[in-house]
């Protein structure tokens, strides 16, 4: 093998172990920051055993779920999505807008009058001084999405603070 091929493989081992290695460090470093932004995933967990995440409507078909948690390097807001499927669209949609409603959740803002029924509705739910917020979508397909979201820790609360 000539030095020249040897040069050659030694510059590839190279810079494939350091974006390798690059990789791991950046997934790592942004896991353990965002412990700072969201300490024990408290934000999400508080999300994740709302009992609206748990509701199955009679009927359904399945449903998927989507977690978010806060894992990243500049303190995003945890959400949660959960897709609820079956057949009558309508009637899942006016199920899960029960359950919300039924679960401590309340139109967002606060008005006297809402439209029920209509896709992109948002509602709240206060947990101490901490807003939650859930919309709920109708989707193709017979399903219905609900996106459940917590504030994030803005920049200096926690995240970019030191302890």
């Amino acid at each position: 093998m000539s030095l020249n091929l040897k040069l050659r493989i030694g510059a590839l081992a190279f810079m494939f172990a350091t974006a390798f290695l690059s990789l791991g460090f950046f997934h790592f470093f942004g896991t353990a920051w965002s412990n700072r932004c969201d300490p024990d995933n408290a934000h999400f967990y508080l999300l994740k055993n709302d009992p609206v995440v748990s509701f199955r409507a009679p009927g359904e078909l399945f449903t998927s779920e989507s977690d978010g948690p806060d894992n990243s390097w500049m303190c995003v807001n945890p959400r949660l999505e959960v897709s609820h499927y079956r057949q009558n669209q309508n009637k899942l949609f006016a199920e899960l807008e029960d359950n919300l409603l039924a679960n401590g959740w309340k139109w967002y803002p606060e008005i006297e009058l809402q439209t029920r029924g209509q896709s992109g509705e948002e509602l709240a739910k206060y947990v101490g001084d901490l807003r939650l917020t859930a919309l709920l979508f109708k989707e193709d397909w017979s399903s219905v999405k609900l996106v459940l979201e917590a504030p994030p820790l803005h920049l200096g609360e926690s995240g970019f603070s030191s302890p």
